[in-house]
């Protein structure tokens, strides 16, 4: 008696080995395990096939059929429904950015405007050298006008 091969009884059937697995679920067809491989017998394909399948195995089939396109058709619109969202999350976010950016460029422009302001008012000179005028007015002014104090 020959023995299909799951991969034959697939092709045989038309179907992918993950299906083939679901309807010997559901007719309860148990296959031959045989060391690493798995073989169904000319009678079990036959079933498999619809030959000795009851009437509401038949019913159950068109409706996992039909289901599934439904299923698919739910999938897809939520798919395209999350990508919609993420797509308006990405737009805020990018809008957000743009804000961002935009108050930084005027506070980078501000902090050009004070240090142009800061030069144009403080002449160039060494810290060192402000301190020490201060220090030297006075001597200055006391070598001008006569020291004080003696």
């Amino acid at each position: 008696m020959k023995k299909y091969t799951i991969e034959e009884a697939c092709k045989e059937l038309g179907i992918t080995r993950q299906m083939l697995n679901v309807k010997c679920r559901k007719l309860e067809i148990k296959k031959e395990k045989i060391g690493r491989s798995s073989y169904i017998s000319p009678q079990q394909l036959k079933k498999l096939k619809g030959g000795k399948t009851t009437p509401t195995s038949k019913g159950d089939d068109k409706k996992t059929s039909g289901g599934s396109a439904n299923v698919d058709e739910r999938l897809i619109e939520r798919l395209v429904a999350e990508n919609d969202y993420l797509k308006k999350k990405l737009d805020e976010e990018g809008d957000k950015v743009k804000g961002s950016l935009n108050v930084i460029f005027q506070q980078t422009e501000r902090i050009t405007k004070l240090e142009a302001d800061n030069t144009r008012l403080l002449p160039f000179s060494d810290p060192n050298e402000i301190e020490n005028e201060e220090e030297t007015q006075p001597s200055l002014m006391s070598r001008l006008f006569g020291k004080k104090g003696k």
